[in-house]
């Protein structure tokens, strides 16, 4: 009878582990809150106000090596950070700088329970920051854009074979500058 359970199990881990394999591909989408570096704004303007927290959202699409490993690829719009002051005396009004990028990251995976899970990633961050304000009346907007590193730790916690929530907070280096979001989302597998 020992016997028996003990084969009967290493048969359910196996069909298990099949199963997961076949799920291999995901995709997902993502929102919440994102906060990026007031210096930003810097060279903007030089004095006044900078707000970074704004609403983020991501779209995501990765594929699984195996319980522990995958990589993924997501559309990442961090928001925008709102400015006003003044640059060298000159008044800015309506100023904003939108972030957003495509992020591609190595993902670790830790499975808990058949239901839940911890994951790291890094990555890198191809990132462009538009700017546009209203500088004494004349309207001015200036473009940068450069790769930067990526990093993120989150849980996945999965409802069934194919559904699972996700949430996450994220790192990107904007260099000089810094950004981050915490969000909530789904993903689907197939």
């Amino acid at each position: 009878m020992k016997r028996w359970m003990h084969c009967t199990g290493a048969a359910l881990l196996c069909t298990a582990t099949l199963a997961q394999a076949e799920e291999r591909f995901y995709v997902g989408a993502s929102a919440g809150k994102s906060d990026i570096d007031q210096s930003i704004a810097a060279g903007l303007i030089t004095s006044g106000s900078v707000d970074g927290k704004d609403s983020g959202s991501k779209i995501f699409g990765g594929f699984r090596f195996g319980p522990h490993f995958a990589l993924e690829l997501a559309y990442v719009d961090l928001g925008k950070a709102s400015y006003s002051g003044d640059f060298l005396g000159s008044p800015v009004t309506n100023g904003k700088v939108k972030v957003s990028g495509f992020n591609s990251s190595a993902v670790a995976l830790w499975p808990i329970n058949p239901s839940f899970e911890l994951f790291g990633k890094a990555g890198a961050f191809a990132w462009v920051a538009k700017a546009s304000d209203v500088t004494s009346g004349i309207p001015f907007s200036d473009k940068r854009d450069d790769v930067g590193l990526s990093l993120g730790l989150g849980a996945n916690y999965h409802f069934s074979k194919n559904v699972a929530a996700r949430l996450e907070w994220e790192h990107f280096d904007l260099d000089p500058d810094k950004a981050s979001m915490l969000s909530a989302g789904i993903l689907v597998k197939f």
